[in-house]
């Protein structure tokens, strides 16, 4: 009669010895899909979606995991309108934020620039981050074209460490007065919000498309149709 307690210990051993193999090819495989994609792209912008007027491109840059996108869109606005809603400390209000302290603000003509922080609420299990930032804000002589540059400022105040703080943040907004009425808004931005690559790559789109949809709504409302922005009371609209 066989003793299969004594050939349990060996049995255990070769079905760990398996498991251990196949999580070592898995690592590997995915290690390798890593350095694949990492070390991929064109570096050339590549359409993504192109729906209800709102077109959204996506670059990829060798060398890093992350994707840059750009959106084209018309807001059916004026221009004054757009540039409040793009550089009013309370709009983050109508998107979620909270805790919005504008830390600095300068204003001088044709050029602004601010200092704001606030906090954002993620989808579980990531939680909240907060965001220092820099706005900057100025129209080109020559186009008319206003431009507004928004970086991330991690160390502009100190961190109390409670909150999650991003660190890598760019978005560059281009603001044109339509020939035919309105605004044409082209934003190109990147930002690591402390997702996995992976799950931002896929998601940004979608996230982006809301977002847009959802400035266009809120520019119908009052407050932003009669909202001055700072930046045109020591200068000229086009």
């Amino acid at each position: 009669m066989n003793d299969s307690t004594t050939h349990a210990p060996g049995k255990r051993a070769r079905v760990l010895k398996r498991v251990g193999i196949s999580l070592g090819v898995a690592l590997v495989a995915l290690f390798g899909a890593h350095i694949a994609w990492t070390n991929s792209g064109s570096n050339e912008w590549q359409l993504v979606s192109d729906q209800d007027g709102i077109r959204i491109s996506a670059l990829k840059t060798p060398g890093y995991s992350l994707m840059k996108y750009k959106v084209n869109v018309r807001f059916d606005a004026e221009l004054s309108e757009a540039l409040f809603m793009l550089t009013d400390l309370d709009t983050g209000k109508d998107f979620g934020a909270s805790d919005i302290q504008r830390i600095e603000e300068v204003s001088a003509p044709s050029v602004f620039y601010a200092y704001d922080t606030y906090k954002l609420e993620l989808p579980k299990p990531f939680g909240k981050v907060q965001v220092v930032l820099l706005n900057q804000c100025y129209q080109d002589p020559k186009t008319g074209q206003f431009h507004i540059n928004v970086y991330a400022a991690p160390n502009r105040i100190p961190h109390d460490g409670t909150v999650r703080r991003v660190v890598h943040l760019s978005n560059n907004w281009t603001l044109t007065p339509a020939a035919g009425g309105g605004v044409d808004i082209e934003s190109v931005s990147e930002m690591d919000l402390g997702l996995p690559y992976v799950l931002a790559n896929l998601a940004m789109p979608e996230v982006i498309g809301s977002q847009i949809k959802a400035m266009r709504e809120v520019m119908k409302t009052d407050r932003y149709k009669h909202g001055k922005p700072v930046l045109l009371s020591s200068s000229q609209t086009p």
